[in-house]
């Protein structure tokens, strides 16, 4: 008997959850395919996701109609820390015959070698890799890296997923963006039947934002949502920032929005519309989170020592995948590898190119340039 087993969060379960098991049940010839929500998987720990419940139930519904395939809520009731090696032990001793096969996506397979007991997993299961678009992963590199640690191979599905996230079906959930080519019906119906995935704020900026602006602050909250493990970022702060940080862009200065606002000091016209916006967003939207605010805050000239979500509001704003200048794309690999240095150099061609237009250079654009190359010295 050949049984495959697929752990996940699964915040929710999407499309290429479902077409990966179909895949893998085929190329393997298993009879049986488990699928299994975590509690709180090892890498997410610390992170708001939906509850256990809600998760099980939406892959549930989900998997409903894929034949051969079993939810399970083992890992859910066992209330702790999802180890695979555990769960693998389990079914092990469950099948004692069965052929187990563990399967991943390729995004996961260069952080397999830091998983607890890795070595156990590969005694009790053939580790299954599915690949996805735009995960470049060389598998001959990684086979040969593979093989010199663990002396085992892994398997590769014949089948290349889109670039679907459940990450980017959150964003888009709690901007209220179609979730139909994203998720299936019936999640999609629990998930707005339960409100999941809601960001309180986030529809009030609306009203405040043409059709193009919206369409920008999305992509900004896809582009830093992308980035919010990597740099321990919280979603729900990135997606709220996101939303508000243009919402007075295009507000005149005698909208009654802004008759309590005030500026101690002249600041360039383009940089004007960071601090009415956080204006508006604390005085009249009712905000509160100062993290928030401070990204909004600060989006367009930067300041010296940011925090981390501010960086992120800064840089994706000016590197989302609807800007195009000389530089943007090895800005945008830097933003996913090394927020300091993307943030110094992005510092750097801004100001570059202000002097170049004769423009004029806000002092706290200056000040945060100069503290970031004070830094990198020590």
């Amino acid at each position: 008997m050949k049984i495959a087993i697929f752990g996940g969060t699964f915040d929710p379960v999407h499309v290429e959850h479902i077409n990966i098991v179909k895949a893998a049940k085929a190329q393997l010839g298993a009879d049986k395919v488990i699928v299994l929500p975590a509690f709180v998987p090892p890498h997410k720990q610390g992170k708001e996701i939906a509850s256990p419940a809600d998760r099980l139930e939406m892959t549930r519904r989900a998997f409903e109609s894929v034949k051969g395939c079993e939810v399970s809520a083992y890992e859910i009731n066992a209330k702790s820390t999802s180890f695979t090696y555990l769960t693998l032990e389990y079914y092990k001793n469950k099948f004692p015959d069965a052929e187990l096969y563990f399967l991943v996506g390729s995004d996961m397979l260069k952080d397999f070698y830091n998983w607890k007991n890795p070595e156990t997993i590969l005694s009790l299961a053939e580790l299954v890799v599915c690949n996805r678009e735009g995960d470049k992963v060389n598998f001959a590199v990684e086979a040969l890296r593979f093989f010199a640690r663990f002396k085992k191979k892994f398997r590769v599905i014949e089948y290349v997923g889109r670039n679907v996230s459940s990450t980017k079906a959150r964003v888009l959930c709690a901007f209220g963006e179609d979730l139909k080519p994203y998720l299936c019906e019936d999640v999609i119906d629990y998930i707005e039947a339960n409100k999941l995935y809601r960001v309180d704020g986030v529809k009030d900026c609306f009203r405040y934002l043409k059709p193009s602006r919206r369409n920008h602050s999305l992509r900004l909250a896809l582009m830093a949502g992308d980035v919010a493990a990597k740099y321990r970022l919280e979603e729900r702060k990135i997606i709220l920032a996101a939303a508000l940080h243009d919402v007075a862009k295009n507000m005149p200065p005698d909208a009654p929005e802004l008759a309590g606002f005030s500026m101690e000091e002249e600041v360039p016209p383009p940089v004007l519309h960071q601090f009415t916006g956080a204006y508006v967003a604390e005085h009249v939207l009712g905000v509160t989170d100062a993290d928030v605010l401070g990204a909004v805050r600060w989006h367009t000239s930067a300041k010296p020592n940011m925090t981390e979500l501010e960086k992120a509001i800064y840089l994706a704003d000016m590197l989302e995948p609807g800007r195009d200048f000389r530089g943007v794309e090895s800005l945008r690999k830097l933003f996913y590898t090394d927020l300091d240095a993307c943030l110094l150099e992005s510092l750097r061609l801004q100001i570059k190119y202000l002097k170049r237009q004769k423009g004029e250079i806000y002092h706290l654009t200056l000040e945060a340039y100069q503290f970031l190359k004070e830094r990198k010295k020590t």
